[in-house]
Parts: C-alpha cells; sequence; structure tokens
C-alpha cells in the first residue's frame, strides 16, 4: 500500500521507466526449420515463460551453524503454448524439431541414433513488447446536406521491442498430448512445448520510435493539409 504523498513518486517512477509492462505485449521467434515457417508460430503463442536461474546449494556446518554455500546453478526449462491449426501444421514443425536430434536408422527393429547437438540446438528468442502511440493522419466531419460524414484515419498503434531474452542452444524436450473433447464445441486445441537449453541472456533495447513527437507532428501537418 502506498504512503500518504507517493502518488507522484510512483508516477515518476513508472513514466522512468517508459511505464508498466504488460504480459500480453511480446513475441518469440522460433528458428526456422526445412519446409518449416517459424512466423505463424509467433503470432500463435499464447503464452511463454521466461528463463530463469535457480542457484545450487549445499549445507555445511560453520561451527554450530548450518549455511547454504552456492556450488552452482541450473537453467529450468522454458515453457511456450501454441494455438493448433487444423491442419496440424504447428505440431508437425516441433516434431520435426525432434527428429533432428533422433535419427532413425534400424527400420525393422525402430531403434534411434542421436544426432550432434549442432544439428538439432537453435537459438530462441523472446521480446518484450512496449506500447506505442496510435498516429492519426486524417480527423474531419464533412457535412453532405443533413448527412454528416466522419472520416477518421490513422495508421495503427506501434510495438517496440524494449527488451530480449536469448535461448541459446535450445531444443524442445516435450510436447504436450492434445485432448479432444465433445464438451466444449468452441474451445481451441492448443499444445505446450518445454524447451532445454545451455544457457540463456538479457538485452535491453532500445525502442526505435526515439522521435514520436516529430513524427506526430509532421502526421499532423500532413493532415493538415488534405
Amino acid at each position: 500500500m502506498l504512503k500518504s504523498g507517493t502518488i507522484e513518486e510512483l508516477k515518476s517512477i513508472v513514466s522512468k521507466g517508459r511505464g508498466l509492462a504488460r504480459t500480453n505485449l511480446y513475441y518469440v521467434y522460433l528458428p526456422s526449420l526445412e519446409h518449416h515457417s517459424s512466423y505463424e508460430l509467433g503470432v500463435l503463442c499464447t503464452n511463454v515463460t521466461l528463463p530463469a536461474r535457480q542457484l545450487t546449494t549445499v549445507q555445511r556446518e560453520l561451527g554450530i551453524v548450518k549455511q547454504d554455500v552456492v556450488y552452482g546453478f541450473v537453467n529450468p526449462n522454458v515453457s511456450m503454448t501454441f494455438r493448433v491449426l487444423n491442419d496440424q501444421s504447428v505440431r508437425e514443425y516441433f516434431e520435426v524439431w525432434q527428429q533432428l536430434a533422433l535419427e532413425k536408422y534400424d527400420d525393422i527393429e525402430g531403434r534411434y541414433e542421436s544426432s550432434y547437438p549442432d544439428q538439432y540446438c537453435k537459438k530462441v528468442e523472446i521480446f518484450q513488447l512496449e506500447k506505442g502511440v496510435s498516429y492519426p493522419i486524417y480527423d474531419k466531419q464533412i457535412e453532405l446536406g443533413p448527412i454528416n460524414i466522419n472520416f477518421d484515419i490513422d495508421i495503427g498503434t506501434s510495438f517496440d521491442k524494449n527488451y530480449k531474452w536469448t535461448l541459446d542452444r535450445a531444443f524442445p524436450v516435450s510436447i504436450t498430448n492434445e485432448t479432444f473433447s465433445d464438451a466444449s464445441s468452441n474451445e481451441i486445441s492448443t499444445i505446450t512445448v518445454e524447451f532445454s537449453y545451455h544457457y540463456w541472456e538479457s538485452e535491453k533495447l532500445t525502442p526505435k520510435n526515439k522521435n514520436r513527437n516529430a513524427v506526430s507532428g509532421l502526421l499532423g501537418s500532413i493532415a493538415s493539409n488534405i
């Protein structure tokens, strides 16, 4: 709870950080595989967990005091959920990726051989987006006798990439089963994919629209001359 007189401080902090982060403003870049485009997957991704780091510790006794001492760390898997299309291309993409790790070499006995990591480990990028502004270019009312017509045209709202997480040498370790049920006729089928990776790093990005006010002013000048 905010103490009395700290509302302005909160506003200042939020403004300095370019606003509060929204959980629904993100985009995922997955690698393109042979005969499989990855662009649609970024659009179909409904949620994603960010990479994390968990320190591993061992308990030691220092005199009469027991203390946890860090000796390493582990990277928990990253989870992504995707809407499934009728042609099952979403599931096929990840199945093809997994097949790069295990190549079948004995059709009779169904035995598989592990591939080299360089063949199936790929880079995955997760972007946090920052909502920009909606640029109006024309907003006028025209009277045609008894009829008033409003013309309101804009070029949409911009979204900037302001933060990036990169998963290095990532690959899908598991794909959840889809469940078909007649309990709901409008429920969209989804799959959840777990990614393992070697390490991750994060990077703060500079929004492209540095001169938003200048751009908005320019468009306003153009609109006034229409």
